[in-house]
């Protein structure tokens, strides 16, 4: 199977290594991935992640609470819309110091092999984190981290991104957070919103990667086709598309679809997207 959609009814929490802390897979090998592993995360009130590390880069964006992190020697205080990555062999650390339970997306790349008592690796350092530090991109001793917020969205338009700009995809915003400028190596987690459109138009015209995309919707609705099948997506679900899987989509919602994105492997530098239609408006002839 080229493309797989888990709806937010479907998703399925499970205990995890320490206590208070739980997980619910979105994309895993089950759904087809080679590349990538996705889940939710929870973290309990005064729960805690011991320091540990793991042969791929480990991603996050903090969807509700406050948490602790120690990235190596830094410590961040992390609340709604942080993001961050522990590059490989980072050691790292999690505490929830609040009262309430802290949730984040949790993006492995390249996908590990195995279960944790395999890919992870206890560390002696560092010791659980406190008092940590607010991301600030403007300050150039943190590394690793940081913020987004909805006005770094600009306005909508063509599309204009590392490997591809053009207007086979318009009406779309983009903000970059993890990738090759914040470190990373393996994959990519960014921001995507698209306005509404008032008919079946796609915003983004059905393209193919030669790597895999999934997405976490967290706002408005859509309607697309996926490999030629029709598709309708809401908020809460999640959506994988294999390497070579033609997708597009439209916001069909009265508010602006908006998901997280992950691309794993990182894509090229250029030709990262392929557009069958204009490839068909090409003269052929048997190879």
């Amino acid at each position: 199977m080229t493309y797989g959609i888990l709806r937010e009814r479907e998703q399925r929490w499970h205990d995890g290594p320490w206590p208070g802390y739980r997980v619910a897979p979105l994309i895993t090998g089950a759904m087809g991935s080679v590349h990538m592993e996705v889940a939710l995360v929870e973290l309990a009130p005064g729960a805690a992640v011991d320091a540990h590390r793991h042969p791929f880069e480990e991603s996050f964006f903090v969807l509700a609470g406050e948490v602790e992190v120690a990235l190596g020697l830094d410590r961040y205080r992390l609340a709604a819309q942080d993001f961050g990555f522990a590059p490989v062999p980072c050691p790292h650390a999690w505490f929830n110091p609040g009262d309430r339970p802290a949730r984040w997306l949790r993006v492995r790349a390249p996908q590990p092999r195995g279960g944790p008592e395999v890919t992870t690796h206890p560390a002696e350092e560092p010791a659980l984190p406190a008092d940590g530090a607010r991301p600030d991109e403007q300050d150039p001793r943190s590394r690793w981290v940081g913020h987004f917020d909805d006005s770094d969205l600009g306005a909508p338009g063509p599309v204009s991104m590392p490997g591809y700009h053009g207007h086979n995809i318009t009406d779309i915003a983009i903000r970059m957070m993890v990738d090759d400028i914040l470190g990373a190596a393996h994959h990519t987690l960014f921001v995507v919103q698209f306005d509404p459109r008032p008919s079946r138009e796609l915003s983004a015209r059905e393209h193919y990667h030669a790597f895999e995309e999934g997405y976490y919707l967290v706002s408005g609705e859509a309607w697309g086709l996926v490999d030629g099948e029709e598709v309708r997506i809401a908020a809460g679900d999640v959506i994988w598309t294999g390497v070579g899987a033609t997708h597009g989509f439209v916001s069909t919602g009265t508010e602006p679809l908006r998901w997280l994105e992950v691309q794993a492997p990182m894509p090229p530098p250029r030709e990262a997207f392929f557009f069958p239609d204009d490839w068909a408006a090409l003269p052929t002839r048997q190879a």
